[in-house]
């Protein structure tokens, strides 16, 4: 048996990899805004709300195989479905009922790529016809064909980050994805400078694709251990003990996967639901703010997120101290650096953008407006991730409730009353405050017998902690140094 631990490496690369990701965008941004059209840099940010649909029809499997996973390497020697039930603390790994998971993921996530590609050629054809129908041209038409292979790659080998995230692995999993950014970057930004517009854009996407299997394979290699436990099982999973795991992890998976769905309503499908009733330039405008705002929120969540395979191992050892102190720190850092993002994309750069292209500007109350709503739904859903890291997902009804009131709102607001973009933000906010929004914070709080404001209070406590030796010794070393100049 091994333990599941969240180690300062984890920590570290966590952040990279969610700066690595939010930058990229945002260094792609200033290239996209002056080398595409408003209508071409709207059609992308359709791209990528699509993109963002297609990965959902994994359907909850990709945290729910990394929780099993997580669950395995525990100790755990069966899956139970909503439960882990014994005490783990003392079992060795079961090495063929991890052989058997991660066959069941590789041909899980292969069947959902084929289902995926079709329907991008089809549906998604169609609908790009329809959105585009202006600008519609060969070169559209390729760049939209290697997008969807580059989506499908996502997809199929999706199981590697899944096996990565299960072993505890949170560095290498950011690693692969740092790796596959950095050279999305670079092809993007060649190429578009080069004059390839979109379909330079696509194949950037594409080699993103790409680096990230390649990167995640080697990292599974780096495992040395996990391998070697793994080849001494030299049974093959047979089909009744294949069928066992799906659908021990099927149970849980389809009601995450509705949640992928609903929370896909409550913010990325804000940029088609955009690009309806404002046309693509409006629509690739107010997704410039939207990108901003997730990327605030992505960059606050990187600390608590890192923490999720030590939550999911507390709970499987019935550590229910330690599950206090992983949300409290989350939690409070979180909120902390939210506030730190929000304030800099206001004060330093919202005032470049009319510097990249003359007429491009960021409606402040709106993105702030925005920040809220993405800040509160966002934190709600970390809430939700600690909830069904203790093998829970009973937030699906509220979840799915809320996107849908959420979408009818907005297209109301917008299309019935004329609220225009705020209608879009406000009829998902009001979905959400209605119930997700303190339900799942005070459901987890009383589960772990403790309180809101109590696990604020010992956020801060922890926090302050951390922070005190690093004041001490900056106090100590100009005290030193004033000390030394005085006597100079």
């Amino acid at each position: 048996m091994t333990s599941v631990r969240t180690t300062k490496n984890d920590v570290v690369w966590n952040y990279i990899g969610t700066l690595v990701s939010m930058t990229s965008g945002l260094l792609l941004l200033p290239l996209l805004v002056h080398y595409l059209t408003g209508e071409e840099l709207g059609l992308w940010y359709v791209y990528t709300a699509i993109a963002n649909l297609a990965v959902l029809f994994e359907f909850g499997f990709d945290p729910t195989f990394a929780r099993n996973i997580v669950y395995v390497i525990s100790g755990a020697q069966s899956l139970d479905g909503d439960k882990v039930a014994e005490d783990v603390s003392r079992r060795s790994i079961d090495w063929h009922l991890l052989n058997t998971v991660i066959s069941v993921s590789k041909g899980v996530y292969a069947l959902i790529a084929m289902v995926v590609l079709v329907l991008l050629v089809t549906v998604g054809t169609a609908y790009i016809h329809v959105v585009a129908a202006k600008i519609l041209d060969a070169g559209i038409m390729a760049s939209w064909a290697i997008f969807c292979i580059a989506v499908f790659l996502n997809i199929y080998f999706l199981w590697s980050l899944t096996v990565l995230r299960g072993y505890g692995d949170i560095a290498g999993e950011n690693k692969a994805r740092t790796i596959g950014k950095m050279l999305q970057i670079i092809v993007s930004v060649v190429l578009l400078c080069k004059g390839f517009g979109l379909l330079g854009a696509s194949l950037g996407y594409l080699m993103n694709s790409v680096a990230i299997r390649v990167s995640a394979v080697v990292g599974l290699r780096m495992h040395r251990d996990i391998n070697e436990g793994r080849k001494r099982d030299r049974v093959r999973s047979s089909l009744e003990e294949k069928m066992e795991v799906l659908r021990s992890v099927g149970g849980i998976a389809w009601r995450d996967g509705v949640v992928s769905f609903s929370n896909y309503a409550s913010t990325q499908a804000i940029s088609v639901i955009s690009s309806l009733f404002f046309g693509l330039t409006a629509a690739g405008l107010y997704s410039i703010a939207l990108q901003f705002a997730t990327a605030i929120v992505n960059l606050a969540s990187a600390y608590p997120k890192a923490f999720f395979p030590a939550m999911q191992s507390a709970f499987a050892k019935h550590d229910n101290e330690a599950q206090i102190n992983l949300v409290s720190s989350g939690i409070v850092v979180y909120w902390l650096l939210f506030i730190v993002g929000v304030f800099g994309v206001c004060v330093i750069v919202a005032p470049l953008l009319p510097f990249l292209k003359p007429g491009t500007t960021m409606d402040l109350p709106l993105f702030i407006l925005l920040c809220i709503y993405i800040a509160l739904w966002n934190q709600h859903g970390l809430f939700c991730n600690y909830i069904v890291s203790r093998n829970e997902l009973p937030y699906m009804p509220g979840y799915l409730f809320a996107a849908v009131l959420g979408v009818v709102l907005s297209c109301v607001l917008c299309g019935v009353l004329h609220f225009g973009p705020y209608g879009i933000v406000l009829g998902q906010a009001v979905s959400q405050l209605l119930y997700n929004n303190w339900k799942w914070p005070m459901y987890l709080c009383e589960k772990l017998n403790t309180s809101y404001s109590a696990i604020i209070k010992r956020g801060v406590f922890e926090l302050r902690k951390k922070i005190a030796p690093i004041i001490s010794n900056q106090c100590v070393i100009e005290g030193y140094t004033e000390r030394h100049r005085t006597r100079l």
